[in-house]
């Protein structure tokens, strides 16, 4: 039961509407209020209430092919990863909220390094996203969840600025699953992300401090230090759904066993990927408009 203050907080930054919208939305509570993630859904509309400026206001988030999205049964999103912090998988996430009909929740998989930090790791699970074990990414599939992936990892994110809009080479575990499983997967691009957090240095020694693997040094940087390193320009954001690939459909759970085709297919996720980038590229207008 929501709080008065929380209430009072959502009537001041949400319409009727989006109200409606966001208690459309099911998670599978275990009774008590929270899903078996620790998914609590008065958190995550606070968190939605929050977003919402930054999605709409700042970077000023377009999309084309949310119809692309089930609105039901389970789906994987793989995706490119960038911008130094993971921005983009809450643009993607308020996206689908926002668009999709009816709204869907998506369950990012997250590092285990970012799901350690303090308090940062906790409000991740309040808000529904889930480290990032094997297991718990079965456990989301049978419930027929929609999951947000990024099979690049930390190599994604921490590419440099010279590097933008070329994923890294894609992991394999979410093409296993998606086979044992029968998952579509929905390849998407975002194109404005780079532009946000332009990393220039990876800093080692310092990220080790943080217990990340590397502190991304950004000209955010010289402007003051630490304490502005993660403020991002306003760049305009630009996701790009494609259709639905169902692998499942030509080829066997068996496949798994087979290294190499498994990786093929990642291959394919994402050349997919990258011809979404590559038109998001040809279309915008600038980096920040």
């Amino acid at each position: 039961m929501a709080s008065k203050r929380l209430e009072e907080f959502w009537e001041a930054t949400l319409t009727p509407e989006e109200r409606e919208r966001l208690d459309q939305i099911k998670i599978n509570d275990l009774g008590f209020g929270y899903d078996i993630f620790g998914l609590n859904k008065d958190w995550m509309k606070t968190a939605y209430a929050i977003v919402k400026l930054f999605y709409e206001k700042y970077f000023r988030v377009e999309s084309k092919g949310i119809e692309n999205i089930p609105t039901e049964g389970r789906v994987i999103l793989a995706a490119n990863h960038s911008g130094g912090i993971p921005i983009d998988g809450a643009m993607i996430i308020m996206d689908v909220a926002t668009k999709l009909n009816p709204p869907r929740l998506v369950r990012a998989i997250v590092d285990n390094f970012a799901a350690a930090m303090p308090f940062v790791g906790l409000f991740f699970y309040r808000v529904g996203q889930v480290i990032g074990h094997r297991k718990n990414f079965e456990v989301l599939l049978q419930n027929d969840e929609a999951i947000l992936v990024f099979p690049g990892g930390t190599k994604d994110i921490g590419r440099l600025f010279k590097d933008r809009y070329k994923p890294a080479k894609f992991n394999v575990g979410f093409i296993e699953l998606s086979l044992l499983y029968k998952a579509p997967i929905i390849p998407v691009a975002v194109v404005g992300a780079e532009e946000q957090l332009p990393v220039i240095y990876k800093w080692v020694k310092l990220g080790q401090i943080f217990g990340s693997p590397y502190f991304p040094v950004t000209p955010q940087f010289f402007l003051g230090g630490p304490l502005t390193n993660f403020l991002p320009f306003p760049s305009k954001y630009h996701i790009y759904y494609g259709e639905p690939l169902e692998y499942y459909k030509y080829f066997s759970e068996d496949t798994v066993e087979n290294p190499e085709m498994v990786q093929t297919l990642a291959d394919d996720v994402r050349s997919k990927v990258v011809e979404l980038i590559q038109r998001g590229l040809k279309e915008r207008k600038g980096v920040f408009y």
